[in-house]
Formats: C-alpha cells, sequence, structure tokens
C-alpha cells in the first residue's frame, strides 16, 4: 500500500506541473474522466495484443487456468497493475491540456446520467459497428472511383 501511494504522489507531482497553470483540481477532475470512460483499458488492452506473439511462447499447455501458467503474462500484468495509474495520468494530463475545469465537471455530470452510462456501455459496439461501416464504405468508394475512372481514361483496374 505504501508503494502505491508513493506512486501515486510522484505521478501527481510529475504531471500536476505540466498542466497549464498548474490546475489540480482540473488534472483530478480529468482523471476522474479517464477512469470514468476507461480509456486506459483501451491502451492495456493494446499493449497485451503486441505482447501476445510473446505470450504464446512462454504457454505452458494444460496450466491455462493456474496462477504461473504463463510467466511472462504475469509479469505483464504485474507492471500493468503497477503502472496503469502512471497511465490514468498521462492521459488525465490530455484532457486536461483540451477541456476546462468547468467542462470536465460537466462531462463528468454527464457520464453520471443515464444517458451518459447508456453511452459508455455501448460506445464500444458503435464504434466497431462504425469502423466496419467506413470499411464498407471505403470499398464502395474505391470502386466507384475506379469504375469512373476507366470510364474516362480507358484503364483497367
Amino acid at each position: 500500500m505504501k508503494k502505491m501511494t508513493t506512486i501515486f504522489f510522484i505521478g501527481v507531482v510529475m504531471f500536476a506541473g505540466r498542466v497549464q497553470g498548474g490546475e489540480n483540481e482540473q488534472l483530478a477532475l480529468a482523471f476522474k474522466l479517464v477512469e470514468k470512460t476507461k480509456m486506459s483499458d483501451m491502451f492495456v488492452e493494446l499493449a497485451e495484443s503486441f505482447m501476445e506473439i510473446y505470450f504464446e511462447r512462454f504457454e505452458k499447455p494444460g496450466l491455462e487456468n493456474q496462477a504461473n501458467a504463463n510467466p511472462l503474462k504475469k509479469m505483464f500484468n504485474n507492471e500493468v497493475n503497477l503502472g496503469e495509474d502512471e497511465l490514468k495520468w498521462m492521459l488525465a494530463e490530455i484532457y486536461a491540456t483540451h477541456f476546462t475545469e468547468k467542462e470536465l465537471k460537466e462531462i463528468l455530470i454527464f457520464f453520471d446520467s443515464p444517458a451518459g452510462n447508456a453511452w459508455l456501455d455501448k460506445r464500444l459496439s458503435i464504434q466497431t459497428e462504425g469502423e466496419q461501416v467506413g470499411l464498407e464504405w471505403g470499398q464502395l468508394l474505391t470502386q466507384r472511383v475506379l469504375k469512373k475512372f476507366e470510364a474516362q481514361y480507358g484503364e483497367n483496374f
């Protein structure tokens, strides 16, 4: 517990001074927003996907459910647990740079509302579906442009 308190204090000191004007309240609100939106989870999952190829090298068949089944993954998870607050403070600094204290308070009020909670619950599904629609639209757009280009210039693709 003492180690976590020290890490927390160092994080506050390191990042609070970098926010314009040293607005500690603004940074604290930004940190709450990072936690509320679970923004750091996305980056942890991304880092885990980068490590997956390495995890496979140390996978011990038949031990999937045991704590020591994969020593590299265990070490990774320990580092994530130690460093996640560091990531949250880094992300909070970005929010604090782009939003005023008043805006952060209003955003947090929204996310505490039923509509805000619904948005948080559904955003990943919407994002995934939106990415699929974007890919499909990009393919259609490419086909239309190539078809028009072929008709005008006689080039076949």
